[in-house]
Parts: structure tokens; sequence; C-alpha cells
């Protein structure tokens, strides 16, 4: 992703935070830590007119910023109402704190069960827990749990914990297919019922799998700010 994001009504530069923060400030102002968050850059540096808007990110890693320029760029070639993107970003629960397990809240494996008996068809999925990642097990184990109380099933009735070739760098949470255009049934209802439980879940292609068949990889957790790799 390049600092400088062509887009149809200008362009959005989000710059690492050490760039802009300790400009004008008293070192030990400087030093001290800011809460996350992204705003219009005020430096007598940047020129925020001709249609060129930079923007600085406070407590962010470069992965994530970079992630965040993607999204950012999205919102605008696609001409997105800001207000709409925000309402349905409220539909996703956000991560817990880097020191916190990822788990389901009872709430969340209720709302999985409840929509995966409603389309009352029952399928057969594997999951794989990264095993580089202490709580990836346990929260592959609590979405296995509310799976099998749905009625499906678990490939081999065990987590798997060996890493598929080509995931080892995928974060978060992701269903494999054979092709995300044209995904079996069961991945459109398990993402149906993962987006009831408010837990967004991508779905990506790998040519391995098999065109009626499906995997929940349980990844590293996300990496969303700098206070979190030290």
């Amino acid at each position: 992703m390049k600092s400088l994001v062509p887009a149809f009504l200008g362009a959005l530069v989000l710059l690492p935070a050490a760039t802009w923060a300790d400009d004008a400030k008293p070192p030990a102002e400087a030093s001290a830590p800011q809460a996350q968050g992204c705003g219009m850059a005020d430096s007598a540096f940047v020129n925020q007119d001709g249609g060129t808007v930079t923007i600085n990110c406070v407590g962010v890693t470069a992965e994530f910023g970079s992630q965040l320029a993607g999204i950012l760029t999205y919102v605008l070639q696609r001409r997105l109402d800001p207000e709409i993107v925000i309402a349905k970003l409220d539909e996703i629960d956000g991560a817990p704190a880097a020191n916190t397990p990822r788990n389901l809240t009872t709430d969340q494996g209720q709302a999985i069960v409840q929509s995966l008996i409603a389309s009352a068809k029952p399928a057969t999925i594997a999951v794989t827990a990264d095993p580089d990642e202490p709580d990836a097990a346990n929260y592959a184990l609590a979405i296995a749990t509310r799976l099998g109380m749905a009625g499906w099933q678990i490939v081999g009735s065990q987590i798997s914990r060996t890493v598929p070739p080509g995931l080892e760098d995928i974060h978060g949470i992701v269903l494999v297919v054979h092709d995300e255009k044209k995904p079996p049934a069961m991945a459109d209802e398990l993402k149906k019922a993962m987006a009831a439980a408010k837990i967004f879940l991508p779905i990506i292609s790998r040519p391995e799998v098999a065109p009626d068949a499906a995997m929940l990889w349980i990844g590293k957790r996300p990496v969303l700010n700098a206070a979190a790799t030290q």
C-alpha cells in the first residue's frame, strides 16, 4: 500500500505516528503515551488543500496503518457514505484486549446456534487452530462446540493443529473454500451465523480445498496497535 493513494475525490495519506507526534511538543509530552486514534495532521509542513488530505494515526502498527489506508481507499473509490459504513461496523464486535484470550460470550454462542438451527442445514466442516497462538485452540473449541450444538460435525471429530500451506500468515479467523466466489452452502450459512454473533468471517479461496468442503481457520490474534507489539 503506497502512502499516497489516489481516489475520486482526492487522496488520503496515513503516516506513522512518530512523523508528527513530536512536532512542537516538549520532550516530556512527546514521549508520553497517546490515545489511539486518527485525525487530520496538524503541522506547518502539511498542506491540507488541493485535493490531498494527510491523516495522522497514533498508536497503530505500520501493518495496521496500511490496512486502514486500504479501507479509506475502498470507501472513497466506491463512494460509500461514511455514516452508513460506521453503522455497519457497529454490527461487528472488536477484538479483546491484548492480554485477554479470545472467546465467545454467551450471547454470541446462542446467536450462532440459533442461526444454524434456523437454517436446518447441518454440515460437516474442518476446524484448524494455529498451534503457535496460545488462545487459538480454546477459541476454536468454543466455536466448534456451538457448531456441534446446532447439529454440525467436525471433520475427524477433532480440531486440527497443523497449519495448512499458505495460512501461516493469515491472522484472525477465516473460512477457507475452493472458490470464494462460489462457496458451498455451508459457508454462507456459517458466515451468516457468525454475523449474527457480530463476528466478521471473511471467506478466502484455496485450490486444495474440495469444491463442496470448507475449513474454519483460527489464526493468530490480529495486531491492531503498536502497544500490542511491545
